[in-house]
């Protein structure tokens, strides 16, 4: 009966070692699977990372190309505008010199009566 029980427990070793090789052999593979998938998201992730660096270097670009437009259009509203008054004052000038004048004429027609 020793013998048998020797002898199961060999064979029952066996097994055990058998199918632990098999289920390191199988964990191996799966594994090595992965981290193949583990590099191949490294790698989207490092090709998304530069595509975001792309796309926000020429965000920067477009509103830095944006800010200078902008900024050259208020400048030339504001010289517009600076025109006009400059014009309108130098207008309004010259209306108080006429009416000064006109003011001036009545004053002596008034008195010529």
């Amino acid at each position: 009966m020793d013998l048998d029980f020797r002898a199961a427990v060999d064979e029952l070793r066996r097994h055990v070692d058998a199918n632990a090789t098999e289920t390191r052999r199988h964990f191996d593979v799966v594994g090595e699977a992965l981290r193949a998938e583990v590099r191949l998201v490294a790698e989207e992730i490092t090709a998304l990372s530069k595509r975001v660096d792309r796309v926000e270097a020429n965000l920067r670009e477009e509103i830095l190309r944006a800010q200078r437009e902008l900024s050259a259009m208020i400048r030339f509203s504001y010289a517009e505008l600076d025109r006009k008054i400059q014009g309108l004052e130098a207008r309004v000038s010259e209306l108080a010199l006429q009416y000064g004048e006109l003011e001036s004429r009545l004053h002596r027609l008034e008195a010529r009566r």
